[in-house]
């Protein structure tokens, strides 16, 4: 059995601060089924990271089912430049006959400061790379994606094919609201509407509901739903999702993510369960552990207890405390303040996406005491 690593997580476009922040990468990532009223681990994926506590490789083993044994499947090999960005991912499948790894896929990753502007992906035929399709992303002035566009590219004109587009929308916030997306009409030379998603968030700015729509005979019709939970902590636990029924004119429920989070809000288990009769009945479930460079970054005092994550951070930066009216400062390591900020919520967000890449000291303060700690912007 051969299975792709294909990561979405590694071709990091950064709209988690329109959606909901994805868990970093994991140490070890392991899947489960449920068959026969129990769950059957069937694959695990183990991540091996480098002093700066990024992802260098992952390998995924599946379960043979004629040998009861997890054998190799697939291997990812990611590469990053100066500023610890990925430059470079690799995807390669294990040939259980020659006992050797072989090139299946590869990415090669560009940016404009920290902004991906464009991803490149080859396919391994013949014994040579060869294009296979690209995607190409636009910012605006604040650094937020507003377009991405994935051509394919034919080899007998050699020339990019447009295939689909990707419009993005925010508010004030700034919340991405809106996304558009479009499909190539290569007769007409044209742009076509095939799908749009509204989103919706709740007065902390949590997202509540993200609405799914199809374009049918030129009107936007509704496809599904999903409702977002989240605890005290604003840590997501549950997602609702519902497919539009015409006929009654409601979303009926189809399923459903339940998530289980440690101290950091990083799940730890989601159970994916379908909705049968009445019914949640279990379908498949992930098991996630984390590197200690990832959870050394709680601190607990008598006075105050906050954590931050991620870390390492891209652009936002997640602040929970159990006070309010603290301070919140970043210092290089030079001690020179570069950011600073009132904490007057229990979650806060810190923009951290003009700092250049590097370690600093978050420095977090009230009327009692001051806490540091290090913290990673890559």
């Amino acid at each position: 059995m051969k299975l792709k690593l294909l990561f979405v997580i590694f071709f990091n476009v950064n709209l988690s601060v329109a959606q909901i922040a994805a868990p970093p990468v994991p140490e070890t990532w392991e899947n489960d089924i449920w068959l026969s009223n129990q769950w059957m681990h069937f694959s695990t994926v183990d991540y091996t990271f480098n002093q700066d506590c990024l992802p260098v490789i992952a390998v995924l083993q599946v379960l043979d089912f004629s040998s009861n044994t997890f054998v190799d499947s697939a291997r990812l090999t990611t590469s990053y430049n100066a500023n610890n960005l990925i430059s470079e991912t690799v995807n390669e499948l294990w040939n259980g006959d020659t006992e050797i790894w072989e090139n299946d896929r590869r990415s090669t990753q560009a940016y404009s400061g920290n902004n991906l502007i464009e991803i490149i992906n080859y396919l391994w035929i013949d014994n040579v790379w060869q294009l296979d399709s690209r995607i190409t992303n636009t910012y605006n002035t604040n650094n937020l994606i507003i377009e991405s566009v994935i051509e394919n590219r034919d080899l007998n004109m050699n020339a990019w094919i447009a295939a689909t587009k990707q419009e993005f929308t925010y508010n004030a916030v700034p919340l991405l609201i809106n996304t558009l997306g479009s499909e190539w009409d290569q007769t007409n030379q044209v742009w076509i509407n095939d799908g749009r998603t509204t989103f919706v968030y709740d007065v902390n700015n949590l997202l509540n509901t993200k609405t799914f729509e199809d374009w049918e005979n030129n009107d936007w019709v509704n496809d599904n739903q999903e409702v977002y939970t989240f605890d005290s902590n604003d840590f997501l636990i549950e997602t609702l999702i519902s497919n539009w029924n015409a006929s009654t004119i409601v979303y009926d429920l189809e399923r459903r993510e339940l998530y289980t989070n440690n101290s950091q809000g990083y799940y730890t288990e989601l159970i994916r369960d379908n909705y049968l009769l009445g019914s949640w009945i279990h379908a498949s479930r992930d098991r996630r552990t984390y590197p200690e460079c990832y959870t050394l970054n709680i601190e607990n005092n008598a006075t105050v207890t906050f954590s931050v994550y991620p870390i390492p951070a891209h652009d936002i930066l997640n602040i929970i405390t159990d006070t309010a009216n603290s301070e919140a400062e970043i210092l290089d390591l030079s001690g020179r303040v570069v950011h600073k900020k009132i904490l007057f919520n229990k979650h806060n967000t810190i923009d951290i996406s003009q700092l250049k890449i590097g370690v600093y000291l978050l420095r977090i303060s009230n009327q009692s005491q001051i806490i540091t700690k290090k913290i990673i912007k890559r």
